[in-house]
């Protein structure tokens, strides 16, 4: 199933000191009616940078929702070429500056930021299927593609 767009109602609540509590109210896609969420995502920032440490801070949540939404991508294509998987998991690392700047249109090529992940996957296709999901993963997988905007972004494919 293709969707065109996506509708995503969420509410970020102050939770005290560099906190915060994000409620997933609604999801909806295309025109179809609005599906009730009830997810719960917490947000502090690390000690060094004045927050308590409780939980991740938005750099790890981005960088995570890079990592879930390249896996999604990466199992849709697999699925699409009727293989299996045994393993599949996504490492990354990631350097981010904490600033950015006002105009806030900086090219990938000056971006000082950095993001390096492996992919490292095991199943019943060929190395030349994997290459070809992950070429795909880089062209179809949408924060990737948000976030390549903005910073150097470099991969590779392990088959285990």
């Amino acid at each position: 199933m293709q969707i065109q767009t996506a509708h995503y109602d969420l509410v970020t609540s102050w939770q005290g000191g560099m906190a915060s509590r994000t409620h997933c109210r609604s999801f909806s896609a295309d025109n179809a009616a609005s599906v009730p969420q009830s997810h719960v995502i917490d947000s502090d920032e690390p000690v060094l940078l004045g927050g308590g440490g409780l939980s991740p801070d938005p750099r790890e949540l981005m960088l995570a929702a890079f990592n879930a939404c390249m896996m999604a991508t990466f199992i849709q294509e697999v699925r699409a070429e009727g293989l299996a998987l045994t393993q599949l998991e996504i490492h990354t690392d990631g350097r981010l500056p904490e600033g950015i700047p006002a105009t806030g249109d900086r090219a990938a090529e000056n971006a000082s930021g950095r993001l390096q992940y492996v992919i490292c996957v095991s199943g019943d296709g060929t190395v030349h299927q994997f290459e070809g999901i992950h070429q795909r993963v880089i062209n179809f997988s949408l924060n990737r593609g948000l976030l390549a905007r903005n910073m150097l972004i470099e991969g590779d494919l392990i088959l285990s």
